[in-house]
C-alpha cells in the first residue's frame, strides 16, 4: 500500500490549460493500434488522424521543456514510419507524465462522481453511438469512421486516465463523430467519465482491498494515472486499486465534497480562465468562492500546523480579490494566482504530512466552540440577568425561547448542510453578515435602554410601568430575537468549522473531537453561571451601567464582524490598513470595518452625553 500511495503522490497535477494536450497524447496511445498493426497501415483514415494529432502536439507543449519537444518530434517520426504499437504506448505514457508534471493542479470534481447518474447520462447522450453496454455498437455508430470507442476493450481501458476521459467528453475529438459535451456541467461530465471508465473494470477482483479515505494528492493521482501506470507502480494491487476507485469512488473521499483546499485550487483555476478572457466579474466571483467555499473552512486546521502559512495564504487571497476588482494586468494576476496555488499545495503537504493528533483535534474542537460561543453567551447572560433582576418571568421565558430556537435551527442547518444541500461560502457569509448587523442594531438599542435605568427615578418609573403591564408582547419578542440572532449566528459558523475539522481529524479521533466539544460546553456553562451570579450581586445602578456598556461593546464587535463577512462575500469594498487583526473584538484591518465601528462608538458617545445632559 505504501508503494501504491507513493506512486500516486509522484503523479503531479495537470491544469486546465493542459486538457487538450493530455487528450491528444492519450488518444494516440490508445487508438494507434486501430491505424497500424505489425508495421502496416490497416486503416488509412485512422492513420491520417494519428498523423494529424501527432502534428498538433508540439505547438501545445509548455515553453521551456526541451525533452518534451524532442519526444513530440520522436512521436511524429514513429507514427510516420509505422512504429510498433508497444513503442508508441511507451512514448505517449512518458509524454503524458511529463506534461502532467509541468502543469498546475487538475480541476477536480466538487462532489463524489455518481455512477447511477453517469449511467443515465450515458444512455441519454452516448448509447446511440457507443451502444447501451459501451461496446461501440450503437445504431448510429455504424456510419461513423473512425468507429465509436468500445469501452469494454481492456487495452483501451488500460491506456486512458479518468482525466483524459473527462477532457474528451468536455472537448470532443476533432474530425470524428465525437462531439463536445461542454453544455453539460462539470460534475455531469465527471459522472460520465467515471461511468465509462469503469465499464471494463467490472470483473476486476477487488475483494482483497480495504479502501479508506486517502489524501487529496492521492485522489488527484488516481484521476490522472492510467491503469497501466498503476500496474507498473504497484502490480496487481495497483490495478485493483484503480478499478475500485473507478467503480466505487465514494469509498475514497468524503461523500459530500472534496478537501476545502481542493475546492480552493479548483476555483482559482476558474479565476485564471476568466482572467485570460478578461471576464473580471466572473473571475472575482470565483476568487470569493476560492476563499469562502475552500480555504476558510480549513483555516483552523492549518493554523494548528503552520499558522504563518495560514496567514500568508489569507492575505494573498484578499490581495488577489482586490487586484481583480481593479482589473489589473492579466500577467500579474496569473502570477499571483500561481503563487497562491503553490502556497495551497504547501498547505496540503503540511496537512498530509502532519495528521492532526488527538490532542490537536481536542484543542481545536474546544477553542472553536469557546471562541464562537463566548460572544453569544455574553448576550444571553446579560439579558437573562436583567430578567432576574427585574423579576420578569415572561422575559426569562423569552430568553429561553430565543436560545432554544437558535440551537434547534442550528441542528437543522447541520443536517441540511451534511446530507441535503450545499451551503455556499457566499451564502454563509451573507447570513452571518446580515445577522450580525441586525443583532448589533438591537444590542445598541438595548444598551441605551439599560443606561436609561441607571437613575433611581427612572428605575421607579420602569417598575411602575411593568406593574401596569406596559411591557408589550412585541418587546418580549424583540428580546427573544436578539438572543436568537446572537446564538444562531455563532452556531451557524461553528457547524461549518466542525464539519471541516471532522474530515481532517478522521475516524481515529472521534473521541477527542467529542471530548473537545463537551469540554467547551462545560467551560461555557461555568463562565455563564459565574457571570450571572456576579451580575446579580452588583448594585442596581452599577448593574445597569455595566450591562449597558457590555451591550454597546458587543454591538461594536458585531458591526465589525458583520462588515467583514459582507466584504468576504464580495458585496462590500475592501480597503486594507496596515493594522493588526483582533478578531475577538471584531477589529479587522479595513477602512470600512474600522469606520463602521468608529461610527458606532461616536453615536454611543453622543447619545450618552445627551442622556447625561437630560439627567
Amino acid at each position: 500500500m505504501k508503494k501504491l500511495l507513493l506512486c500516486l503522490l509522484l503523479v503531479a497535477l495537470p491544469g486546465q490549460a493542459s486538457d487538450s494536450l493530455i487528450q491528444l497524447i492519450e488518444y494516440i496511445g490508445a487508438d494507434y493500434k486501430e491505424a497500424v498493426q505489425q508495421g502496416k497501415v490497416v486503416n488509412a483514415a485512422e492513420f491520417a488522424e494519428m498523423q494529424e494529432f501527432a502534428g498538433l502536439i508540439p505547438a501545445q507543449l509548455p515553453a521551456g521543456h526541451a525533452e518534451l519537444q524532442q519526444q513530440a518530434a520522436q512521436l511524429q517520426q514513429m507514427v510516420a514510419t509505422h512504429a510498433d504499437e508497444a513503442q508508441i504506448q511507451q512514448l505517449t505514457a512518458a509524454m503524458r507524465k511529463a506534461v502532467i508534471a509541468a502543469m498546475p493542479a487538475v480541476s477536480l470534481p466538487q462532489q463524489v462522481p455518481d455512477h447511477a447518474r453517469g449511467k443515465a447520462l450515458y444512455q441519454q447522450n452516448c448509447a446511440v453511438c457507443h451502444g447501451s453496454s459501451g461496446a461501440g455498437d450503437g445504431p448510429a455508430g455504424s456510419a461513423l469512421d473512425p468507429a465509436p470507442t468500445n469501452f469494454q476493450e481492456t487495452a483501451r481501458y488500460n491506456a486512458r486516465s479518468l482525466f483524459g476521459l473527462f477532457n474528451t467528453i468536455s472537448l470532443g475529438v476533432a474530425d470524428t463523430g465525437m462531439a463536445s459535451f461542454a453544455h453539460l456541467d462539470a460534475q455531469s461530465r465527471w459522472d460520465l467519465a467515471f461511468y465509462v471508465g469503469a465499464i471494463a473494470a467490472e470483473d476486476t477482483d477487488v475483494s482483497a482491498l480495504a479502501p479508506a479515505l486517502i489524501t487529496q494528492s492521492a485522489i488527484s493521482g488516481l484521476l490522472t494515472a492510467t491503469p497501466n501506470d498503476m500496474q507498473l507502480a504497484a502490480g496487481e494491487q495497483g490495478a485493483a486499486q484503480m478499478a475500485l476507485f473507478r467503480r466505487e469512488p465514494a469509498q475514497f473521499f468524503h461523500a459530500k465534497q472534496l478537501s476545502p483546499l481542493a475546492i480552493a485550487q479548483q476555483q482559482l483555476q476558474l479565476v485564471q480562465q476568466q482572467v485570460q478572457q478578461q471576464q473580471y466579474a466572473q473571475a472575482y466571483n470565483h476568487a470569493v468562492a476560492a476563499y469562502l467555499d475552500g480555504f476558510e473552512l480549513i483555516e483552523n486546521n492549518l493554523a494548528a500546523v503552520d499558522g504563518a502559512l495560514k496567514d500568508q495564504i489569507e492575505q494573498r487571497m484578499l490581495q488577489l480579490r482586490q487586484l481583480i476588482k481593479q482589473q489589473a494586468d492579466p500577467v500579474g494576476l496569473e502570477a499571483e494566482i500561481n503563487t497562491i496555488q503553490q502556497l495551497l499545495q504547501q498547505a496540503q503537504q503540511a496537512l498530509d504530512s502532519t495528521e492532526l493528533a488527538g490532542v490537536n483535534v481536542f484543542l481545536l474542537a474546544l477553542l472553536i466552540l469557546l471562541r464562537e460561543g463566548l460572544e453569544a453567551l455574553l448576550v444571553v447572560a446579560a439579558i437573562y440577568s436583567v430578567a432576574v433582576k427585574t423579576e420578569q418571568p415572561q422575559l426569562k421565558r423569552s430568553v429561553h425561547y430565543g436560545w432554544i430556537a437558535a440551537l434547534a435551527l442550528g441542528a437543522l442547518t447541520w443536517v441540511l448542510a451534511s446530507f441535503v444541500i450545499t451551503i455556499s461560502g457566499a451564502s454563509r457569509e451573507l447570513t452571518e453578515g446580515y445577522t450580525a448587523l441586525i443583532a448589533a442594531a438591537m444590542l445598541f438599542y438595548m444598551g441605551f435602554w439599560m443606561h436609561s435605568k441607571t437613575s433611581a427615578a427612572q428605575w421607579q418609573q420602569f417598575i411602575s410601568r411593568q406593574v401596569s403591564k406596559a411591557m408589550t408582547s412585541g418587546a418580549y419578542f424583540g428580546l427573544a430575537l436578539v438572543v436568537f440572532l446572537a446564538v444562531y449566528r455563532e452556531v451557524f459558523e461553528t457547524i461549518l468549522f466542525y464539519q471541516s475539522l471532522w474530515l481532517q481529524g478522521g475516524n481515529a479521533h472521534q473521541f477527542a473531537f467529542a471530548a473537545g466539544i463537551a469540554a467547551a460546553l462545560l467551560a461555557l456553562l461555568v463562565i455563564g453561571v459565574a457571570l450571572f451570579k456576579f451580575a446579580l450581586k452588583l448594585p442596581l445602578k452599577t448593574f445597569f451601567g455595566s450591562t449597558a456598556l457590555l451591550m454597546i461593546v458587543l454591538a461594536m464587535v458585531m458591526v465589525g464582524k458583520g462588515v467583514m463577512a459582507l466584504q468576504e462575500a464580495g458585496i462590500m469594498a475592501v480597503s486594507q490598513l496596515q493594522l493588526p487583526t483582533v478578531s475577538w473584538l471584531g477589529i479587522y484591518p479595513t477602512i470600512q470595518g474600522i469606520t463602521a465601528q468608529l461610527l458606532v462608538l461616536a453615536l454611543a458617545l453622543v447619545l450618552l452625553w445627551r442622556s447625561k445632559q437630560q439627567q
